[in-house]
């Protein structure tokens, strides 16, 4: 009769653990990948990937209509709004912060970092057809940095990005931006009704 080494009986113990345990848990979303390791095991190794819930109430971009709203200025910024108005056929939702950022063009570059979130109360919106939602953004005077801070740069306007969305629409601001990522030039608040 041939014994096992410690080692490789220790080594069956944890494959078989490791297989009940997995059988207990039930199915789960993961990738597996096989690789042989030494003396003639296989070991398993799973990815999870991640996975979100649908959100079928959103409001697309497809839906919307993006326009800026009458500016507002204070010391060393403007205050403009971002007007979402809803021209779908169906009551949607917006969730959260729009992303904003400067570009060079309508389909050109990012000019510098992207509008940070700033404050406001993070509700859910429900826009009727018709009906509007607003955030606010607020844009530093790039002028008060100094010149080799900012890298004081032209942009063409706005890339905007409704909540829980990837498309976008362009928004004309012509104005100046700062091309260097350290610098906040640009906040954005949530939607609100």
């Amino acid at each position: 009769m041939r014994t096992q080494s410690p080692a490789r009986a220790l080594l069956g113990v944890l494959c078989i653990a490791a297989a009940l345990t997995a059988s207990a848990c039930g199915s789960t979303d993961e990738t597996e990948t096989a690789e042989p390791s030494p003396g003639g095991v296989t070991v398993t190794k799973s990815a999870p990937t991640v996975t979100t819930a649908p959100h079928p109430d959103r409001c697309l971009i497809g839906e919307l209509q993006v326009t800026l709203g009458q500016a507002s200025g204070a010391a060393g910024s403007q205050e403009i709004p971002l007007v979402f108005t809803n021209t779908g056929a169906r009551s949607c939702v917006l969730h959260g912060y729009p992303g904003v950022s400067y570009v060079a063009s309508p389909d050109g570059p990012q000019v510098g970092a992207a509008a940070e979130r700033d404050g406001g109360t993070d509700t859910p919106v429900t826009v009727a057809p018709g009906s509007r939602a607003t955030a606010a953004v607020r844009a530093t005077v790039v002028q008060n940095y100094p010149a080799e801070t900012c890298g004081p740069t032209p942009v063409a306007g706005f890339r905007v990005y409704p909540p829980d969305d990837t498309g976008s629409v362009f928004l004309p601001y012509p104005t100046t931006g700062c091309s260097q990522n350290g610098v906040k030039q640009l906040s954005v608040q949530p939607v609100t009704g």
